[in-house]
């Protein structure tokens, strides 16, 4: 063994998504179908698989292989696979009916054997529902998807992000909310444990592997992007490569984590200063920290979510602010089995906040560096259920004062 001992290492116990969960998915998505008048749903991206079959590729699949799920609006749904992979979902998922290619196949594919499956399946004139709108994305080249449709014509393909996608996975089932409390719950420790280990002198790409470390002894499956940016008096943007420039006295360092279990994200960062905060960095700290107070409080079920914007909005605008809001564009935004997801917290965003829903709450502002005035960022955002009483903290609530690193 290495000097990491195995017994350190947690690995969480997860049920797989029943059956039924899956099913009530399917018939959500039927009922949605019926409204706007579909006849049927392509689903090619992985995000969109995993949500209703449950796919566990962990990459994008665009290109090789693609894979592509035919909802029709009353019979039964169909996996269009490469060959091998129809034996692969026959065991993982509730899938039973398929149609294989041989794969890989750069000319061909999939293109005829998903063309002749939506001509075999579908009525002549049938409208097909697919990711073609704002926040999703085609799960195979654009070139193929345009031979598709001059093969499958008089039917037709329109996007069915807006309508169907979008809003079904914008409500968490409880077993999603629990995937993301767990996630959110492993990383708030690594956070939490991560200043003891730190020094004066590391690197940014050390102190990022030592968080990462905490996070994978504790239990996520991956790290996928870690931001981090640090800077004397503050940072100056919210994302950034580590890099290895060392971390020294008056320092502010970011991290900003995305972390999956069961490929359910975590979103949110932590900052941590080297030595004794500047009476600015300080200032700005407690500010944002009092602004996502507000956030979190704006929460509730029936409200639209520029609510949430409005109250952050009015704590960073206060009087005793040294600087002013950042023009990021938005203060939050959902998050599930994509990051991030819709709805953003916005100004002009009116989306009605339902039990279920996923809001990272996510104020900052600008301020001047103590040390020679030059502008300086400081973000802060927490992850939040809406219930029916309010918001319910998924991560650990970041403390009230910045934490320090000793020097």
């Amino acid at each position: 063994m290495t000097a990491l001992d195995c017994a350190s290492i947690t690995t969480i116990p997860c049920a797989p998504f029943s059956q039924m969960e899956y099913e009530n998915r399917v018939e959500q998505a039927r009922r949605l179908m019926k409204r706007y008048a579909f006849d049927a749903l392509l689903v090619t991206s992985e995000h969109n698989l995993r949500y209703f079959v449950g796919e566990i590729g962990p990459t994008p699949h665009q290109t090789t292989r693609p894979r592509f799920l035919l909802i029709p609006s009353s019979d039964e749904a169909v996996a269009i696979l490469p060959s091998g992979l129809d034996e692969f979902y026959g065991e993982t998922t509730w899938l039973k009916n398929y149609r294989t290619w041989s794969g890989p196949n750069p000319k061909d594919e999939g293109v005829s054997t998903l063309a002749k499956t939506l001509r075999e399946q579908l009525p002549d004139h049938a409208n097909v529902g697919t990711e073609l709108g704002a926040e999703s994305r085609l799960g195979f080249p654009v070139g193929d998807f345009l031979r598709v449709v001059d093969a499958i014509k008089p039917r037709t393909f329109a996007d069915a992000s807006d309508t169907i996608f979008t809003p079904l996975r914008m409500i968490k089932s409880p077993a999603e909310i629990d995937r993301i409390r767990t996630v959110c719950g492993i990383v708030s420790e690594a956070f939490i444990n991560l200043p003891e280990k730190l020094r004066c002198g590391m690197t940014e790409r050390e102190a990022c592997r030592l968080f990462e470390l905490e996070c994978f002894i504790r239990g996520v499956d991956k790290t996928t992007r870690i931001n981090s940016a640090s800077g004397r008096g503050g940072c100056t943007r919210p994302y950034g490569v580590p890099t290895d420039k060392p971390l020294s006295d008056g320092d502010l360092l970011f991290i900003d984590a995305g972390c999956l279990f069961d490929f359910y994200w975590s979103d949110f960062n932590r900052n941590f200063v080297f030595g004794a905060p500047d009476p600015h960095t300080e200032g700005a700290y407690q500010l944002v920290w009092d602004a996502t107070e507000a956030g979190i409080a704006a929460v509730k079920p029936g409200i639209p979510i520029c609510d949430i914007w409005s109250a952050m909005s009015n704590v960073l605008n206060r009087g005793k602010n040294r600087g002013n809001p950042t023009s990021i564009g938005r203060m939050g935004h959902s998050m599930g089995l994509w990051m991030p997801e819709l709805p953003s917290v916005q100004p002009d965003d009116k989306t009605i906040l339902k039990p279920g829903m996923i809001i990272n709450v996510e104020p900052s502002t600008n301020y001047p560096s103590h040390f020679d005035g030059s502008p300086k960022l400081m973000l802060h955002e927490e992850v939040v259920v809406v219930t029916e009483l309010g918001a319910q903290l998924l991560t650990s609530r970041a403390s009230r004062t910045i934490p320090v690193v000793a020097t």
